[in-house]
């Protein structure tokens, strides 16, 4: 039997099953593609959903910028306190020694005790901050967040993250609450890149 005897022997029923096969296997190919194209879009916004949640761990771990404070915002170079190689912790008790002086006025026995006051509520503020840090850090949840982030978002948490503890401990060049604020930018900036 040759092709065209057997295209002639096709009943029209044969021929009508033969179209709606064609024509469910082409809607059933359509389906399928528009399923995958759904569960890509997903994945999309669900990848997106999650680098959100990631990206505010980790701001949340950080201090607010409205909330960010040195020590440079009430010591200064008279005290010869910032940057030399004073422990942070051991700062009040030399501004109190500083009051026994007998050159030391009383306006300089109150800008002192000024002094002290702002730098007891920096030891409070820092280590509370520190703290969600380290929290943040030390959780398991961490090393997600940071084999997910971008390089660059990673890199901006440690450059904010560096010079936050460095500001605090070690005596080194001065490092502002300007500074802070800058690099708190810098990384909500990569975020949002």
């Amino acid at each position: 039997m040759n092709f065209d005897t057997f295209i002639n022997s096709i009943n029209p029923d044969g021929w009508i099953s033969f179209a709606g096969s064609i024509i469910g296997a082409f809607f059933t190919l359509i389906s399928v593609i528009i399923v995958i194209l759904i569960e890509r879009k997903h994945d999309i916004e669900n990848k997106k959903r999650l680098k959100r949640i990631y990206h505010n761990r980790l701001l949340e771990s950080l201090p607010s910028i409205d909330q960010l404070r040195t020590q440079a915002d009430y010591l200064n170079d008279e005290d010869g306190l910032l940057g030399g190689f004073t422990e942070c912790e051991s700062r009040i008790k030399i501004m109190e020694n500083m009051m026994t002086y007998p050159t030391c006025t009383q306006e300089q026995r109150e800008h002192l005790k000024y002094k002290i006051k702002c730098h007891e509520e920096y030891l409070n503020y820092w280590d509370k901050a520190n703290k969600k840090i380290d929290d943040f850090m030390n959780d398991g949840y961490f090393n997600v967040v940071k084999s997910e982030c971008d390089g660059s978002v990673i890199s901006a948490y440690y450059d904010f993250i560096v010079a936050f503890h460095n500001e605090h401990n070690y005596c080194g060049p001065v490092i502002t609450t300007e500074h802070l604020s800058n690099l708190l930018v810098d990384l909500v900036n990569e975020i949002h890149k």
